[in-house]
């Protein structure tokens, strides 16, 4: 403890010349100039996504200019940028042969990860430790602290697999907390076990702990909340987001993520987008598309995907083509077969063919966009997603995972005998709120199926 106690002087008696520097010229930066956070207490979270849920819904809010994920594909560096990101930290460096592989898909290194997010995505990139750095330290703290008034926010902070970033992350907002009675959110020993403990992640190790009675200067916290999420192993597909349990939801899957669903001991695959037809008409949904805005509708003006609309729904039209690939003539894609696209959008049965070439179950749940959520929308599904919740770990998906969150926490209240406060209180804690007055559709499905009058009946 002694060494550690030396380590955190570092943070907070640096008195006159370093640290006060460095917090005065940090404040302004996360108080004012940035979003205000003042509205975020923990564990609850903000709304995810900023402009673009649908592009956006791997990267999870810590505050409403603070997200944190696992370790980026180009894909993803790139969607940062056009879905509202400024900066992007790295917690590790990767050096130049230590290229990722998330089932198949390429992960880029530092250098590559730098050059595409700085020269094609306009975002600032900074990486902070070496691969045998200390991330459990006041060290890995201050240069988070070191670099932040540098950058521009919104900042997309990530790691391996979202794990020790939080971490970090988290501990500098804690810091922050400490040494300014007016910051906000508030960081306490507690409510960071609490969060981090609703985001499925355990920091309970007598290492972690030590960090984090340095960095708030509280006691050690003697029994710290632990998650209920299980595989443990959950995080090995770090896009997932616990619910409860073995429920887990997610935005749009591509057909990478199948292997590593596998791996990972997920047991079912839930679909809650649109098939290629509902009631005898066309219905398919979006897919996302590099450089091509995302709020415009399938079948406007002929189809979202003629190459004329296209060009009208570029998001910056000024990027060069070979922001798509060295190869590209064209600075915006219009197929995404990853994420199982076709010439007109989003198709439902080239994803069932894909997850049905795996040992995952596939159930198909299909959810309109727009629809109002009711008693008979949870009833026609409840004993399908009540087999499924018995089986083991199933991950529930839309395209923002905004759908899969009303269906999936609903779905783990009633398998597990919660009630309406615990449900409505775990969505606001997933950064939904729904109540008589916000969403009172999804409030009294909740509350017809979560009533014990109605368990009784059924």
């Amino acid at each position: 403890m002694s060494n550690l106690k030396s380590k955190c002087n570092i943070l907070h008696t640096l008195s006159s010349c370093t640290w006060l520097l460095i917090l005065l010229s940090l404040l302004p930066c996360v108080v004012s100039k940035c979003t205000d956070t003042s509205s975020v207490k923990f564990p609850y979270r903000p709304k995810p996504g900023l402009q673009s849920p649908k592009k956006l819904w791997w990267a999870k809010p810590l505050t409403e200019d603070l997200f944190v994920a696992g370790r980026l594909t180009d894909r993803q560096i790139k969607y940062a940028g056009e879905a509202g990101f400024n900066s992007i930290v790295s917690l590790f460096t990767y050096e130049d042969d230590e290229l990722g592989d998330f089932g198949g898909e390429h992960v880029p290194a530092t250098n590559e990860a730098k050059f595409i997010a700085e020269d094609l995505a306009g975002l600032q990139y900074v990486s902070l430790l070496g691969q045998m750095d200390d991330w459990a330290s006041v060290e890995a703290v201050q240069k988070l602290s070191d670099v932040m008034p540098r950058l521009k926010h919104p900042v997309l902070l990530h790691c391996n697999r979202g794990y020790t970033i939080t971490f970090v992350t988290m501990m500098y907002l804690a810091n922050l907390t400490r040494h300014d009675p007016e910051f906000m959110p508030v960081v306490t020993s507690q409510l960071f076990y609490e969060t981090v403990a609703k985001m499925g992640l355990d920091f309970t190790m007598d290492f972690t702990k030590e960090t984090v009675a340095e960095i708030t200067g509280e006691e050690l916290v003697p029994n710290p909340p632990l998650p209920d999420a299980y595989p443990e192993e959950w995080l090995d597909y770090w896009p997932a987001i616990p619910v409860y349990k073995n429920w887990f939801i997610a935005g749009q899957i591509n057909r990478y993520h199948l292997s590593v669903l596998e791996a990972t001991g997920f047991k079912s695959v839930i679909n809650m987008r649109k098939g290629l037809t509902t009631d005898g008409k066309p219905s398919q949904e979006i897919v996302t598309l590099l450089n091509i805005n995302d709020k415009t509708g399938t079948y406007e003006n002929g189809g979202r995907q003629l190459k004329k609309n296209l060009l009208t729904a570029r998001i910056n039209k000024y990027k060069p083509p070979y922001y798509l690939h060295h190869k590209s003539q064209v600075n915006f894609e219009t197929r995404n077969p990853d994420e199982f696209g076709d010439d007109i959008g989003y198709n439902e049965d080239l994803e069932r063919q894909a997850v049905e070439n795996t040992t995952l179950l596939y159930h198909h749940m299909s959810v309109d966009p727009n629809a109002e959520y009711g008693d008979e929308l949870f009833g026609e599904h409840k004993e399908a997603l009540m087999e499924v919740g018995k089986m083991g770990p199933v991950l529930l998906h839309c395209a923002s995972a905004t759908r899969v969150a009303y269906v999936g926490v609903l779905a783990a209240a009633y398998q597990y005998g919660k009630d309406l406060d615990w449900a409505l209180n775990r969505l606001k804690e997933l950064g939904r709120d729904a109540n008589k007055d916000n969403l009172p559709d999804v409030y009294y499905m909740f509350k017809a199926w979560l009533n014990p009058q109605k368990k009784i009946e059924l």
